[in-house]
């Protein structure tokens, strides 16, 4: 069907649902209806992510657990592109290296062999996606016969509905190590690496290697990042 008839109908569903459960629904039913068998909406907050998705519930485990994310072709090309635009994993795997081949593999164990994606973007360098995915090979076309415009409208629509949901399908499990915890919490206080060392017993390239780790659990680039982080969330 034609993109346009899909984003008004996605439209309408959404601003018709009149609770979570029924767009949900609402949701899955016009995905089926335009050839895609299952949705998702993925928040990329920080350590606040989160997803709602028809996706098999062992596949969104491990999503999140194996940290897929960072490498999901579809997540970097929604960060590329920044409008709607179709994938394949038929396609896009013949030129992908061999992590991101194992991702593809993975996924189309679980159904998910092509798709349309929309990313939004929410403030302050932070985006969710919303995808419709298919078991299928579906023909990836160029732009033009997209309507990005009606695209984007649906998109910031069902994130507004579901940004603040209670009930996501699945979200991380942010889970430090007795060590990568008590370096963070010296960080907290202040001390730099060599001194959390000193009073930790552990080298500093130890030290180091946990706060990488910490960082990259919460999402975020720098010691002071995940300190402010962990300190909002309660995770310290």
């Amino acid at each position: 069907m034609h993109g346009s008839s899909l984003f008004d109908r996605l439209i309408d569903a959404t601003v018709a649902a009149a609770n979570e459960h029924s767009l949900k629904t609402a949701l899955s039913d016009v995905a089926r209806a335009h050839g895609f068998e299952r949705f998702a909406y993925l928040n990329l907050h920080t350590a606040k992510s989160f997803a709602v998705s028809t996706y098999q519930k062992e596949w969104q485990s491990l999503y999140f657990s194996r940290s897929y994310m960072a490498i999901d072709p579809v997540v970097t090309a929604a960060k590329r592109l920044r409008r709607a635009f179709r994938w394949s994993v038929d396609v896009e795997r013949r030129r992908a290296d061999d992590s991101v081949k194992e991702f593809y593999d993975a996924a189309a164990e679980f159904g998910i062999r092509s798709g349309l994606s929309i990313p939004i973007w929410t403030g302050f360098g932070q985006f969710a996606i919303l995808t419709l995915a298919s078991a299928r090979h579906l023909e990836t076309t160029g732009p033009d016969d997209l309507d990005t415009v009606g695209a984007a409208g649906a998109a910031a629509l069902i994130h507004a509905r579901l940004q603040g949901t209670t009930t996501p399908t699945q979200r991380p499990d942010f889970i430090f190590s007795d060590r990568e915890a008590l370096c963070l919490r010296w960080a907290a206080e202040g001390l730099p690496m060599h001194s959390i060392a000193d009073v930790t017993g552990l080298t500093y390239h130890t030290v180091r290697w946990d706060l990488d780790r910490v960082k990259a659990k919460l999402g975020v680039y720098t010691q002071k990042q995940a300190v402010a982080v962990a300190s909002r969330f309660g995770l310290i």
